[in-house]
């Protein structure tokens, strides 16, 4: 499959080799355990979740998964997740190019709300989202975008998606429907918070 130049596109079938060399790329950067086999199975996807690649010049140079948020116990809302950039391509922008993609996939599918988490402890990706800073190399543009304009710190909830993890994550969120309340039952903690530091030491002990 031949491609000119930088496409975001859907994941399928015959993408699976290119996908597997970039997760294999992945891994050793770094993200071994966003790309195990339990966690992302490119043979036996969701059906109704959806793997979303930046291609550049023929490479997949990043991906990202949409996926039905079972793990909130809220299947009508999609996580934005298995989020990678190789070193490469660091400054492309890929995540934000996907995101459009997958929530104008998640309104045509039915989904009620879209949501996208991150380390309490990376400032620089959390001030990025909270508008309290832009970039300093490359295209500020996605400031000024209309969905990631929606996107909406949740004050009282921390992400924390497994006992064994010493990982909380500030969640931002994207109603797709204004009604929807979302009300997440696993996967989370309850904690007010304005999006500075957070103890997490104190909060998982």
């Amino acid at each position: 499959m031949i491609l000119d130049s930088e496409q975001i596109l859907q994941y399928n079938h015959d993408w699976y080799d290119a996908v597997t060399k970039f997760i294999e790329t992945a891994s050793a950067e770094g993200s071994e355990k966003t790309y195990t086999r339990k966690k992302i199975d490119l043979s036996n996807l969701d059906p109704d979740s959806s793997l979303w690649l930046a291609v550049v010049d023929n490479e997949v140079a990043s991906i990202s998964y949409a996926e039905r948020s079972f793990i909130t116990g809220t299947p009508q809302s999609i996580r934005k997740c298995r989020y990678h950039i190789l070193k490469k391509y660091r400054h492309g922008r890929y995540g934000f190019k996907m995101m459009k993609h997958q929530i104008a996939w998640a309104r045509q599918n039915g989904f009620k709300h879209y949501y996208w988490t991150h380390d309490v402890k990376d400032r620089a990706i959390n001030e990025l989202f909270q508008r309290k800073r832009k970039y300093t190399i490359g295209d500020n543009s996605w400031f000024d975008d209309v969905d990631y304009k929606q996107f909406v710190l949740e004050p009282n909830l921390l992400f924390h998606d497994s006992p064994k993890s010493d990982m909380l994550q500030f969640i931002y969120s994207y109603y797709i429907d204004d009604s929807y309340e979302w009300l997440p039952t696993n996967s989370v903690i309850k904690y007010e918070h304005n999006g500075n530091k957070v103890d997490v030491f104190k909060l998982l002990k």
